[in-house]
């Protein structure tokens, strides 16, 4: 075995030992107040990680991307905000406030605020144990 072989193995495997881990939840949003028949409501699964009390998603799509962070308290208060940017220059957030208990289902309830087009869209975010 050689040891770039063995070296690159190592970290490889370091590496996936030191990932956080990942929850999945489920963003639910309805349609937009702007124009409900055209901005429509959604749902997508997504992957949190998780560390410590810090929770992360850095999720893209092919035209925007959103940015959450969240952080859980000792006493399971759970506040997560996102930031969100279309390749054609909208910007828009979303924000979120529940209890998360250490086990079972976790619904956290929020909206998507947007100033072009100018409106909101209610929404919450699903987690899984």
């Amino acid at each position: 075995m050689s040891v770039a072989y063995s070296m690159s193995y190592g970290l490889s495997a370091f590496a996936q030992e030191n990932a956080p881990p990942r929850v999945p939840a489920k963003l639910t949003c309805g349609p937009h107040s702007s124009n409900p028949a055209q901005s429509k409501s959604f749902q997508v699964d997504l992957q949190f990680d998780v560390t410590g009390s810090l929770w992360l998603l850095d999720w893209k799509t092919e035209r925007a991307e959103v940015k959450f962070r969240g952080i859980l308290s000792p006493s399971g208060t759970m506040l997560i905000a996102g930031l969100g940017k279309s390749d054609e220059g909208a910007i828009w957030t979303y924000e979120f406030s529940g209890q998360k208990k250490p086990t079972g289902i976790a619904i956290l309830n929020g909206s998507m605020q947007s100033e072009q087009p100018k409106g909101s869209r209610s929404c919450s975010l699903t987690f899984q144990g």
